[in-house]
């Protein structure tokens, strides 16, 4: 973190109206926070009033008169009256000459660069809102979020943009999209206001393609929902070609979840490169269970920023976990994540991390070849193992669990309001945790 102090006096013999001060931003910073005083406060006759103004290249970013002296600016998040922008190249910091009643005032303006970190962002792939059939505003949904500690939230309204663009809230990246939502299947279309022109409303399977094609062409990212779903599955060819990612884990996991977790399992075990998310489709909560964010998708970004979050999805950069304090996975080869692709020597060490494995969870790895490693805990706490690939491919990981005592009775009730055939019934172990690879090549 970094920063500098300007200052500048106000003269009221200069009889300018503006004073400019170029400040060049540094380079990866991610948001500015910028604060200002002056004194004195007053002079002869009245209160002194010095307003400030933010311009980048692009033009003005926002304006604050003497009432509101501090605020934010970053990509994703400023403060009402600033637009949202990048911090990047030379800024121009203005002083505004407002109500003088002293020959002199002395302004100081603190400018504080927040800077980019590379790291794991928790958040909720799948979300809707009353804009489509989702209980709650935009405001309500994004407090929840931002109570449950996520840090970014991507919308999904049933084929329904975010035309007028998403309001922000502090400390949680919102993130617009849309889930095409047809007869035949359901796909999240990220990263766009307006991705396609025309219709969602198709019964043909290439003209959807056509659709997908025109959002991904303007930068979007696209996912396959929920595709063994009971009620509403992917009906149509299931080309991993077609999609960015995968959602293999929808809300708490179930007989659907674990097809499509061992579905992408196949794909990767062949060689596939197609990233697994997990996205709760939240609509409302269950009586008092509030499912946002189960499961979370941890994202390994390089900042906090919508578009390094969905950059990093598509490099297959995400672990997923069904409750956000149980079971997070991570795998490291060195210096490498996963989604990096690494030199494969046949002496590879990989580290796998996982976070508050609970007693009978079970954490399995695979390697190019199968299963590489499979261990049952004994007790609940932090469990950290190396282990070394067999052949050149993917090395994830995943814990498998079931519901016991009291989670077992809340999940059945869960079940008797989504999928109510499969209520009370008997279950093996489900993937409660999973990692996206890295790769050894």
């Amino acid at each position: 973190m970094s920063g500098i102090t300007l200052s500048v006096t106000v003269k009221k013999s200069d009889n300018k109206l503006f004073y400019h001060n170029s400040v060049d931003i540094p380079y990866n910073t991610e948001r500015v926070n910028v604060s200002y005083t002056y004194s004195p406060a007053a002079g002869a006759g009245g209160r002194n009033e010095i307003d400030i103004a933010v311009a980048c290249a692009s033009g003005d970013v926002g304006t604050r008169g003497s009432d509101v002296k501090h605020f934010t600016v970053g990509p994703d998040y400023s403060t009402d009256g600033f637009i949202r922008v990048k911090p990047e190249g030379t800024w121009d910091i203005i002083i505004g000459r407002g109500k003088i009643f002293s020959e002199e005032i002395d302004v100081e303006v603190k400018l504080e660069f927040i800077p980019a970190k590379r790291r794991y962002y928790a958040g909720d792939t799948h979300s809707h809102t009353v804009n489509s059939d989702g209980k709650y505003t935009y405001k309500k949904l994004f407090d929840m979020a931002a109570r449950k500690g996520l840090e970014y939230l991507i919308v999904t309204d049933h084929n329904r943009p975010a035309i007028y663009g998403l309001p922000a809230k502090k400390g949680l990246t919102v993130i617009p999209g849309v889930e095409t939502t047809i007869y035949m299947g359901h796909a999240n279309i990220w990263g766009a206001d307006r991705p396609y022109s025309g219709t969602f409303a198709t019964d043909d399977l290439e003209k959807w393609r056509a659709l997908k094609e025109e959002a991904k062409a303007g930068g979007a990212v696209v996912s396959v929902n929920h595709p063994f779903c009971s009620k509403c599955p992917w009906r149509w060819e299931l080309d991993p070609d077609d999609f960015d990612s995968v959602e293999v884990m929808t809300g708490p996991p179930r007989d659907d979840t674990q097809k499509a977790v061992d579905w992408w399992k196949s794909l990767v075990m062949s060689g596939r490169h197609i990233t697994a998310v997990g996205g709760s489709d939240y609509h409302k909560n269950y009586v008092v269970v509030n499912l946002l964010g189960v499961p979370t998708t941890y994202v390994y970004s390089a900042s906090s920023a919508g578009s390094d979050i969905l950059r990093a999805i598509k490099e297959g950069r995400t672990s997923i976990v069904t409750f956000k304090k149980r079971g997070f996975i991570d795998v490291r080869c060195g210096s490498a994540v996963v989604g990096d692709e690494v030199p494969f020597d046949g002496k590879n060490e990989v580290t796998v991390t996982v976070k508050n494995l609970k007693r009978k969870d079970t954490l399995v790895v695979c390697d190019g070849k199968g299963v590489l490693y499979e261990h049952t805990a004994r007790k609940s706490g932090d469990l950290s193992v190396k282990v070394t690939p067999r052949a050149k491919g993917p090395v994830f990981a995943e814990v498998k669990s079931r519901y016991r005592g009291i989670m077992s009775l809340a999940y059945n009730v869960i079940l008797l309001f989504m999928l109510p055939e499969q209520a009370f019934k008997k279950h093996k172990d489900y993937t409660f945790s999973l990692c996206s690879p890295i790769w050894f090549v």
